[in-house]
């Protein structure tokens, strides 16, 4: 019932025409406010809870290592795992995100260091150690302390004597003549001694020469040839050739030669003397020493400091002495202490008693190791 008498008045107000005009106007209002709002939410942002939120960190590249700043050395290398070629699913292949490595050019200019940043200076690579000679460290082996600066030169004079006596201005019975040099290379040596008798002995007794060459090493002198000859005498002509290489002494006389084992540190008998001046004394008082005819320990003992006269007046000297067995001939040394143990007396005892001694009378060091 209510329902229709609503619709009755409804088709009455329908019917007045300023109702009528009223109803359109507000029907037209309603669809284009609509129209609009609803174009208008269209292009709304949505905040409400249900957003997603896109996050982003930047994150830098590991920047692989320089190998000019810290190369790796042989023991930090990686070890290379043996691969099963049977299972090739064992294989691991290289990751995705690792690119060819491509060449790189070397730049057009150079730049300079100044103006690279400071993080980027390289550091200059050290250079290699040079791994020093074996010899370098045979002197540190053997426990010896070896005189640096040897003398490159030295040529003595002296007197001969055939007694004990120690008066200087008594008669010699000959002179002699050592020159010891080490030749411009600096890596060989010459020795030459020449032993003359004076007056009539000189027509009855022939020279004495002796020669050793050979070569430097790290302890000091290393012969290579030894000559020992009184005379023309063919009996009296000994020679000694060392072959270091296969270690090997060869002795020839008159009744041929012989070949013997070589130790390290043999001499002869000119070199063993000048070598206490770069072994001083008392390191080592046992030295094989061979005279060209054969070889032999020679075992020397300190038999303490002596002040000596001479002609160049008086020498703080070393006083050594070969311990010899009964039989053989007695050597004795004297090494001057002010002038890197160079002999300045040296006297030889014979198994009868006979006496040879050479006193210095005269000691030069300083003439040119080029000079003869």
């Amino acid at each position: 019932m209510w329902n229709s008498l609503y619709w009755i008045r409804l088709k009455s107000l329908w019917q007045d025409i300023s109702y009528r005009r009223l109803a359109y106007a507000l029907a037209l209002s309603g669809l284009l406010h609509l129209f609009l709002i609803g174009k208008f939410h269209l292009n709304f942002i949505d905040f409400t809870d249900s957003r997603q939120v896109i996050e982003a960190r930047l994150v830098l590249p590991k920047v692989a290592p320089q190998p000019t700043e810290q190369p790796l050395s042989v023991k930090d290398k990686p070890a290379i795992k043996p691969v099963d070629l049977k299972n090739p699913a064992d294989v691991e292949s290289p990751p995705a995100e690792l690119a060819t490595p491509t060449k790189i050019s070397e730049p057009a200019d150079p730049v300079s260091i100044a103006e690279l940043p400071k993080n980027e200076l390289i550091e200059p690579a050290t250079e290699p150690e040079i791994a020093e000679p074996v010899l370098a460290n045979l002197a540190e082996e053997v426990g010896l302390i070896i005189n640096p600066k040897p003398y490159q030169y030295i040529e003595s004079e002296f007197d001969v004597y055939t007694d004990k006596d120690t008066v200087v201005d008594r008669a010699p019975a000959g002179s002699a003549r050592m020159v010891f040099q080490i030749l411009p290379s600096g890596e060989q040596y010459k020795i030459e001694s020449l032993i003359k008798a004076k007056g009539l002995a000189a027509l009855l007794i022939p020279d004495l020469l002796q020669t050793s060459e050979g070569y430097l090493d790290q302890i000091g002198l290393e012969p290579a040839h030894y000559l020992y000859k009184f005379g023309d005498k063919k009996e009296k002509t000994y020679r000694a050739d060392f072959d270091w290489e296969s270690k090997k002494l060869s002795l020839r006389t008159e009744k041929g030669e012989q070949k013997l084992d070589l130790a390290e540190g043999t001499q002869d008998l000119l070199s063993f003397m000048y070598q206490f001046m770069f072994v001083p004394p008392l390191q080592n008082m046992q030295i094989l020493i061979t005279n060209g005819k054969k070889l032999g320990v020679y075992d020397y003992s300190f038999e303490g400091e002596e002040l000596i006269a001479t002609k160049m007046g008086e020498l703080n000297t070393l006083h050594l002495a070969r311990q010899a067995a009964e039989g053989e001939k007695k050597t004795e040394l004297w090494l001057a202490l002010d002038y890197r143990y160079v002999p300045v007396k040296i006297r030889e005892t014979d198994k009868d008693g006979k006496v040879y001694e050479l006193l210095v009378t005269d000691l030069k060091t300083e003439r040119a190791a080029t000079s003869e």
